[in-house]
């Protein structure tokens, strides 16, 4: 398994982040998952290619909020 932390960029609202910690937890390959509000932060604990999840993430992420921009850490 793999953790990987990801800055939201542009989060200003707590409603967002609940919202996308409850769809980024129903993708498959995502074992755990959390929103850190204040902080901005997306951390994921998962199995399987990061960057195709990263491509779902960042849509997950978009349709919850088109001006959120997913960044690495």
């Amino acid at each position: 398994m793999t953790e990987k932390t990801y800055v939201l960029e542009g989060l200003c609202c707590p409603n967002c982040a609940t919202k996308i910690d409850e769809k980024v937890k129903q993708v498959p390959e995502v074992k755990q998952a959390t929103v850190d509000f204040r902080n901005t932060r997306l951390t994921l604990e998962y199995e399987g290619d990061e960057s195709a999840l990263f491509e779902t993430i960042a849509g997950i992420v978009q349709s919850v909020d088109e001006d959120i921009i997913v960044k690495a850490c």
